[in-house]
């Protein structure tokens, strides 16, 4: 999803109108329609007001560019800095990996139903989708 889509999904869980958040964050509401509409990109300082406003993390409105496995271990190894992550194997082909933070696991068992459901359409793609971005809104997770 794009930015704006992110921002109108997440505008309209909560149930504002394009004015009501652009006062919520003082920002004009006609920004607010371009963001909306992917004609403009917020400056980070805007963002960070928006993703205060809507109760919605930073990382959700950023666009990972992931193509390569050296794209992915940054992020992994950011991961593990703040949520200690165990990596196990029983025969150094499989891996598995497991958080030290019980609430994170329990999310991974939740995902891994998901996307099951949504393997074998027991749930839309649509339905994922919005369940992910959900997600999001309510798990917090926070390492001092």
């Amino acid at each position: 999803m794009a930015l704006g889509e992110t921002l109108k999904f997440h505008r309209n869980m909560k149930g504002l109108t394009q004015k009501q958040l652009g006062d919520m964050t003082g920002i004009h509401e006609v920004s607010i329609r371009k963001y909306e509409a992917n004609k403009i990109a917020p400056k980070r300082e805007q963002l960070e007001k928006i993703t205060t406003c809507l109760g919605v993390p930073l990382n959700e409105f950023l666009d990972y560019k992931i193509v390569t496995d050296s794209d992915v271990l940054p992020l992994l190894f950011a991961i593990d800095e703040v949520f200690e992550i165990k990596i196990t194997s029983d025969d150094n082909t499989t891996f598995k990996m497991e958080f030290k933070e019980s609430m994170l696991n329990h999310f991974l068992r939740d995902w891994q139903s998901m996307k099951q459901l949504a393997e074998i359409g027991g749930v839309s793609d649509g339905d994922y989708q919005t369940w992910k971005k959900m997600r999001s809104s309510y798990t917090k997770v926070i390492k001092d």
